[in-house]
């Protein structure tokens, strides 16, 4: 049975080759010629996965797996030339630019602008979304905005745990002051009041009704 060849992905995936390997040879121009050796490597490499993981899944898109029992194996190291090393790339937005100033590799920018903005792209990624994989690490190494077709969906912040509330603290009554103290504890007897004082109390007028 022979396998039909998507023309379309064809020419989109030759692009790309094209692009990614004239990206590459500006690596080897005079002008970058005082750089460490090390890390121009280094950027090779990682060029040349995205070239080809993008030639990969244009031409031969994968189907869904599925669900297995045994657990999937541990991915092998990816094999990378001597003194190629992942931490002496740079994370940052638009390090490619960066790190190598001059027209080449903005010359190279132009073009992949141009290639993203390809209709046919769009409709190759709506049918394939994988190969967004090999082409949103380029537009950040080169600081390119990202078209709408390859923007992920952000995914929903859990909510904030809310604080948990303290006990309510019971307010302790300001201790006695000493007079307050003594006259608690040795209260004043009552004294007796004599008729006629002005706090007495009033007398009952005895009335006589033998008259």
């Amino acid at each position: 049975m022979e396998q039909s060849t998507n023309i379309l992905a064809q020419s989109l995936a030759d692009r790309f080759t094209t692009m990614m390997r004239l990206l590459r040879q500006t690596l080897g121009a005079p002008d970058y010629a005082r750089f460490d050796l090390s890390l121009k490597w280094a950027i090779w490499h990682r060029i040349s996965r995205l070239s080809h993981r993008f030639h990969a899944l244009a031409l031969n898109p994968r189907r869904p797996r599925k669900p297995s029992a045994k657990p999937a194996p541990a991915p092998e190291p990816e094999s990378s030339p001597a003194g190629a090393k992942k931490s002496e790339i740079p994370a940052q937005k638009g390090w490619l630019l960066q790190t190598f100033p001059g027209h080449h590799i903005p010359y190279v920018r132009g073009h992949l602008i141009r290639f993203l903005e390809d209709p046919d792209l769009s409709l190759l990624h709506a049918e394939n979304p994988r190969i967004g994989r090999a082409l949103r690490p380029l537009c950040h190494m080169l600081a390119i905005p990202l078209p709408d077709y390859l923007k992920l969906a952000r995914k929903p912040r859990p909510p904030a745990p809310k604080p948990a509330q303290k006990p309510a603290r019971r307010r302790e009554k300001p201790e006695p002051s000493f007079y307050d103290y003594m006259l608690q504890k040795y209260p004043a007897p009552a004294r007796p009041t004599l008729p006629g004082h002005i706090d007495a109390p009033t007398a009952r007028a005895k009335i006589n009704f033998e008259r």
